[in-house]
């Protein structure tokens, strides 16, 4: 009996499942009228809805062995499915009940850290972190978000090894939503590092043969939008006295618009008009910064504080003189009105360095402040920023906020060239 049993459910994961999921993914890419505009998704919902069925069947006659485990996996693989379903269909409250019934599952699952569990619970943190952004809950989507980063930075080997390409594109999402939740929580410097992390992320796997031709086409690369995210951060930059960091981003927009071609394989609409933007951007980028100049050698001690922002850093002082207890996982919904026994899983989560029972917001965003402001070099370089050094002159290497590997040689001869009379007349040379 166990046997005719456990060769069902291996027809059923292997090819039930895979024929049924090959239909939804059919229905998913439908364009659906206006005037039904979810038609093919309510379709796609009863195929999965089905499976589950089918599956909580099977499940409930198996033993505890590995094609269970197998089985479960899948189980919370359809629960993140279908939240997206209702997401994209905008029944939020639905949606987040699938998204946190197949995280409770993963974590209790033995195959999370193999590399495809891995993936998908990288996905379903980013869907629950996008999901509480959008309705305004930035600091509980936060908790959601940081996760993600933790495992990320903690990938075993096989991830690496065999899944690194959604593990990254997972990670740019993650970056991406905590750009947006540090925007909304008024931390502009926390979102324009992520911002630029997100960029840099995104140059590298879209002109380096990173990305399948099916990532590709499901997500073009448009060297556009990536020049004209160059310029707006620019500007963000100039605003916080950071004239490095965002003659660096100008620069980088430049080369781009000179080797798109090379390095994206197109060449964006109005090519000649975006490098225009770029040079009427590094001209005011530039004029900004000789009054600053002219205005710290009339009044250093005023506009350090301003440029600077001394009193940003003594309430950053003051706050984070309070102790940080940290933030544990919640599988409640927005919804549940008291506490609820767990969905299901294989005895209790066994929380790690991967996955954390606690995360420590505080902490990290402590770090990432450092990670998003200009610092002169010091002697006690890590190897990593070694390689994101500018070398400017002798003894003039700075750290920056930004760093676009493939860009990052040519944006320094030009940021050497250009600024070779300012440095002198400053006096920075030997």
């Amino acid at each position: 009996m166990a046997s005719g049993t456990m060769s069902k459910l291996q027809k059923f994961l292997d090819e039930d499942f895979a024929s049924t999921i090959n239909r939804y993914d059919e229905l998913w890419v439908v364009e659906d009228p206006e005037e039904t505009p979810y038609k093919s998704k309510y379709a796609a919902r009863e195929l999965l809805e089905t499976l589950v069925k089918d599956l909580e069947q099977l499940l409930a006659e198996l033993p505890d062995d590995s094609d269970a485990q197998r089985g479960r996996e899948v189980m919370a693989r359809m629960f993140l499915f279908l939240g997206k379903n209702l997401y994209y269909c905008e029944e939020v409250p639905g949606a987040e009940k699938y998204f946190i019934r197949s995280l409770e599952r993963y974590l209790r699952s033995p195959l999370r850290l193999t590399p495809e569990p891995f993936c998908f619970i990288q996905d379903v943190f980013n869907q629950l972190g996008m999901l509480w952004c959008n309705r305004g809950g930035h600091k509980e989507g936060m908790n959601f978000l940081r996760r993600a980063q933790v495992m990320y930075h903690q990938r075993p080997d096989a991830v690496r090894e065999s899944c690194e390409e959604r593990c990254e594109n997972n990670y740019t999402m993650t970056m991406f939503f905590l750009a947006q939740a540090y925007g909304a929580l008024q931390k502009p410097n926390l979102s324009a590092r992520f911002c630029c992390e997100t960029m840099s992320r995104q140059l590298e796997s879209n002109t380096s043969g990173q990305r399948s031709p099916e990532i590709k086409e499901r997500d073009p690369f448009d060297p556009k939008d990536w020049i004209r995210n160059c310029c707006a951060m620019s500007d963000f930059f100039v605003n916080e006295g950071m004239f490095w960091t965002a003659e660096y981003l100008l620069h980088s927009g430049l080369v781009m618009c000179e080797r798109s071609q090379e390095m994206a394989g197109m060449e964006p609409e109005n090519l000649a008009e975006l490098r225009a933007e770029c040079l009427r951007d590094i001209g005011n980028m530039y004029a900004t910064r000789l009054k600053f100049a002219r205005a710290c050698s009339e009044c250093p001690d005023a506009w350090e504080e301003v440029w600077r922002g001394e009193r940003k850093k003594a309430e950053a002082d003051a706050a984070s003189s309070v102790p940080d207890e940290g933030t544990r996982l919640c599988f409640r919904v927005a919804a549940d009105r008291e506490e609820r026994p767990p969905e299901g899983g294989e005895g209790p989560i066994l929380w790690d360095k991967v996955f954390p029972e606690v995360v420590y917001l505080e902490d990290d965003e402590a770090q990432d402040n450092q990670l998003a402001e200009e610092h002169e070099a010091t002697d006690e370089l890590k190897d990593y920023e070694e390689e994101r050094l500018l070398v400017l002159g002798p003894k003039d290497k700075i750290l920056l906020p930004v760093h676009f590997r493939l860009l990052h040689a040519h944006a320094q001869r030009r940021m050497c060239r250009g600024n070779a009379g300012f440095l002198a007349r400053r006096g920075y040379f030997a």
